[in-house]
């Protein structure tokens, strides 16, 4: 299962004024490294100033999105496996450098005590806690097990308000904050190749019992989703697989990460910034310079703590790490990936990532793992990429339901999540990456104009890697990897989106056009159970999707004496074609 892990600690960091950065825009494919928003938190780990602050993140991922009323409440859910966070230690860190951090709810499994603290979870909720739009209600869904998604997922389920642990229940009105929605963000999965050994491990001998696991994880992921539930799910640290240890993959096999890889959410891939005249190598420690102009480009760093062992047994680091991307064996393509298919045209299995975010170089800076703040260190990796991620979605959400508008969800129809990010109509919004590789083991790290450390380094920090100058293993011909391209590919998904963007595509799309039909009132009578979440098709013309439906009362009903029915009302969207449920 794949972890990242801080790397040094330093200083105590000083006060910081509260100052909140203008929302910053992708210029066609660069953008202006922005500048610390205190000095204090402008940190040197060694020769380098490295680490940046999520406000200063999100600034050029458009962020935050100006809202013109109170948005409807929604919920944040940040799952976390075998480990906690000292609440007190993130909150002091984001003050300190300037933000308001968002108070959070640990929901905890039954039984479960809080785990001890992590740096996956100091991760997760340094980039979410700080950054957050108004009226939204943070938690973590956490259990003591590091490796049971589905009870983890159960959990994230029931955070964010959804009944009891029979997912096939779960019904949109049970959320506690229905009209906004809920968001979870899980930084947990393992590769495809070796999930079969995992469940081995766990007591899963059968593939009989496996697929029964595996099926019952997808069942709770297709149960959040028609809850209207985004989830989102980290792709992976490990370039596209071949290194060890058995929860980091196979040597010489690529594959994506699973649960990434279910059609039910959202898979986020990862990015770094280099500078215009980078020439595709990996990047390793250097200096950030806010100012310098810099582009989005695969993330594949080296030397800055890999997830990957050459030989775990004897604890040897490959000194690589990069973002994780492929096809999947286990999930076939769902029909929102239709019109990406010629990137793999041999195949039939869900593509991931879907969109990326940063990873990479630069760091993330974050408070260190100690019950009280006492300095800071850095991290990186796809577990910070899908919450900023999640938190983006989040602040477009709010701006829509700022104006009355119905926020992304992932239950079908025209605003599903993915329906929406795979449509042309809103490609605009998102920053193609078109450079860059996530191959971890190639010979451009070691020779040629991409490389950034010699044969006899890399022989060095990797004992057996080579006899003579042949390298042992995986090699550039047995496992290549993915590169970035035009359009979608298999690194970084789509792109970076431009929240802002987003937000005022989805905002026009549902502006009625002037002399377009008007909004269609659609009611009927309440059932005998007296609820309005049951199954009705008949009404979802257009377009319009299922769901939406609440009690209200009307006077025709009953023979004109009045009584209980279920209400919604649906507008006409020009920019979609659509007709689209009004929540």
């Amino acid at each position: 299962m794949r972890r990242h892990r801080p790397a040094r600690t330093l200083a105590i960091l000083a006060a910081a004024a509260a100052l909140i950065p203008a929302p910053g825009a992708w210029a066609a494919d660069t953008f202006t490294a922005p500048a610390y928003i205190d000095p204090g938190c402008e940190v040197t780990f060694g020769a380098d100033t490295m680490g940046l602050t999520p406000d200063m993140i999100a600034s050029v991922v458009g962020l935050p999105i100006p809202l013109p009323a109170a948005p409807a409440p929604q919920t944040m859910v940040i799952v976390e496996l075998g480990q906690s966070v000292y609440q007190s230690t993130v909150a002091t860190f984001l003050q300190d450098c300037g933000m308001t951090p968002v108070p959070w709810t640990d929901v905890l499994w039954a039984g479960d005590t809080n785990p001890a603290a992590g740096g996956e979870a100091m991760l997760d909720m340094t980039v979410v806690a700080g950054i957050l739009p108004a009226n939204t209600t943070l938690k973590t869904a956490t259990i003591a097990d590091g490796l049971d998604f589905y009870t983890a997922l159960i959990n994230a389920g029931n955070a964010c308000g959804l009944d009891g642990t029979n997912a096939s229940l779960w019904r949109r009105s049970q959320l506690d904050t229905p009209t906004g929605g809920c968001i979870v963000s899980m930084s947990y999965a393992i590769f495809e190749q070796s999930l079969r050994y995992f469940l081995t491990l766990e007591g899963l001998t059968t593939v009989a019992a496996q697929d029964a696991w595996i099926a019952s994880v997808e069942d709770v992921l297709a149960a959040l989703a028609s809850s209207g539930v985004i989830t989102l799910v980290s792709s992976g640290d490990e370039g596209s697989g071949g290194c060890q240890p058995w929860s980091r993959g196979v040597r010489d096999v690529m594959a994506p990460q699973w649960p990434s890889t279910s059609a039910h959410v959202l898979s986020v891939g990862g990015t770094m910034w280099a500078p215009t005249n980078w020439n595709g190598a990996p990047i390793a420690p250097m200096d950030y310079v806010p100012g310098q102009t810099l582009m989005p480009v695969t993330w594949r760093n080296w030397n800055l703590n890999s997830d990957c062992y050459w030989d775990s047994g004897a604890g040897t680091e490959w000194p690589g790490i990069g973002t994780t991307g492929g096809i999947s064996s286990f999930v076939t393509r769902p029909a929102y990936q239709n019109g990406v298919a010629s990137v793999a045209p041999s195949s039939t299995g869900r593509l991931s990532p879907d969109l990326a975010a940063l990873a990479g170089w630069p760091t993330w800076l974050i408070p260190t793992t100690t019950s009280t703040f006492t300095g800071v260190t850095y991290s990186m990796g796809t577990s910070a990429a899908a919450p900023l991620t999640a938190v983006g979605l989040a602040h477009v959400n709010a701006a829509l339901t700022s104006r009355g508008m119905t926020p992304l969800d992932n239950s079908g129809g025209a605003l599903d999540i993915h329906e929406v990010i795979y449509s042309p109509a809103f490609a605009s919004a998102f920053n193609d990456v078109t450079q860059g590789s996530n191959n971890l083991w190639s010979s451009d790290i070691w020779s040629g104009p991409t490389a950034i450390t010699t044969q006899s380094a890399v022989d060095t920090a990797v004992p057996g890697f080579f006899t003579g100058s042949t390298p042992n293993g995986n090699t550039s011909a047995s496992i290549t990897g993915y590169s970035a391209a035009t359009g979608y590919d298999l690194t970084t998904g789509l792109g970076v989106p431009n929240f802002s963007t987003l937000a005022t595509l989805l905002i026009a799309a549902q502006t009625p056009a002037p002399g377009g039909p008007p909004p269609v009132l659609q009611q009927l009578p309440a059932p005998e159970s007296g609820s309005c979440d049951q199954t009705i098709t008949a009404y979802d013309w257009g377009g319009a999707s299922a769901g939406g439906w609440s009690r209200s009362w009307a006077q025709w009903t009953n023979g004109g004496q009045g009584g209980p029915v279920c209400t919604r009302t649906l507008v006409y969207s020009s920019a979609l074609r659509h007709w689209l449920v009004q929540r």
